[in-house]
């Protein structure tokens, strides 16, 4: 979860989004490396981190995003501290993999690549009531930090999404249908999915909500799902309890723009059509034109105009550029170039908004 504080005079989503995650420098990496090795007792890391979250600050701001991020520089991997600090939770090194089902797309993908499962979260108390009520208490536990952020001034965040994503996956929609120890079909289980998040999501009338729909981006600029938006979008923008979907598209594996049809008019979708996972700069004309179609078939949908359906859209990277702290296949330098990129096309289409 990376959060924003409120900026006027727009309110977010912003015409140019970035999804929280940034390249660690090089001098906090090797200090955080260096105590996972044990041959550093920790002494200066957090002047080290605010130091470097500070120059992380600075360069968003040279670069005009508005929605300004920590780069998840205290954290070495995108869920941070949050399960851990669970009762009854517990952080995991190299699980055994037979405890995940073998279909799913993360897993299905350190498995291809005859991989153990990275860091996990499992539950290791004793679950006294398994069901909605785990969930219930689970849910509970994001709406209270989602009130602490509140109390503390914040009035944007983003959520990571990625099993959302997973119901877009063919492999996995079969793997799940075959697997006997399944009692319930992908739709009900979506729906579960939807029911759970909203009730995660229940907050202030004036915080604004996001979702980011995860592809996979892990060390190496790993993807994990494949597969159009097709399936899922009517459920997923009509039933959803968010202001905005931070949506791949840098890629033919998220499919086409169809689905946008779907979007309700008090939505918005931020389009992730900049990759973060490599350093090839992207055509900006040819970025712009893929706005102007994914407006158009907003329009469709809605019986707006063009212009009217742009007023929806932002634009962004596909994804963070560094999920987990190593980071993706690109340089510093090479993300500050994305960054700009963004912000240019952004100040073409949207002329003097943040």
């Amino acid at each position: 979860m990376s959060t924003t504080a409120k900026a006027p005079p727009r309110n977010p989503p912003f015409r140019a989004e970035h999804l929280g995650s940034l390249l660690r420098p090089e001098k906090l990496l090797e200090k955080r490396h260096a105590i996972q090795r044990k041959e550093d007792g920790g002494e200066g890391l957090d002047v080290l981190t605010d130091e470097c979250v500070k120059e992380a600050v600075e360069m968003q701001t040279r670069a005009g995003f508005r929605g300004i991020s920590d780069g998840e520089y205290r954290r070495h991997m995108f869920w941070g501290d949050f399960w851990p600090s669970l009762n009854g939770m517990k952080e995991i090194y190299g699980p055994d993999p037979s405890i995940f089902r073998d279909y799913v797309p993360d897993i299905a993908a350190f498995l291809e690549d005859d991989k153990v499962p990275g860091e996990s979260i499992i539950c290791v108390g004793k679950i006294s009531h398994p069901g909605k009520k785990y969930f219930a208490d689970v849910a509970k536990a994001y709406r209270t930090e989602l009130q602490i952020l509140y109390n503390a001034g914040v009035r944007n965040v983003q959520v990571d999404g990625p099993n959302l994503a997973y119901f877009c996956s063919e492999k996995m929609l079969e793997g799940w249908k075959k697997d006997p120890a399944n009692t319930r079909t992908t739709d009900k289980l979506f729906d579960a999915y939807i029911a759970f998040y909203n009730d995660c999501f229940k907050r202030p009338v004036d915080m604004h909500l996001g979702v980011h729909l995860c592809r996979g981006n892990f060390v190496g600029s790993r993807h994990f799902s494949e597969g159009g938006y097709d399936r899922i979008a009517v459920k997923l923008f009509n039933e959803l309890n968010v202001s905005t979907y931070y949506l791949e598209y840098d890629t033919a594996r998220a499919g086409g723009f169809e689905p946008l049809k779907s979007l309700p008019k008090d939505k918005n979708v931020v389009l992730g059509i900049i990759t973060s996972k490599f350093p090839e700069l992207e055509d900006k004309e040819a970025s712009k034109e893929r706005i102007y179609k994914a407006a158009d078939f907003i329009s469709a949908g809605s019986g707006s105009s063009r212009e009217e359906a742009l007023k929806q859209l932002g634009v962004s990277p596909q994804c963070g550029f560094a999920s987990h702290e190593d980071g993706n296949l690109l340089g510093y330098e090479d993300m500050v170039k994305k960054l700009k990129l963004v912000r240019n096309i952004a100040d073409e289409i949207w002329p003097g908004e943040p």
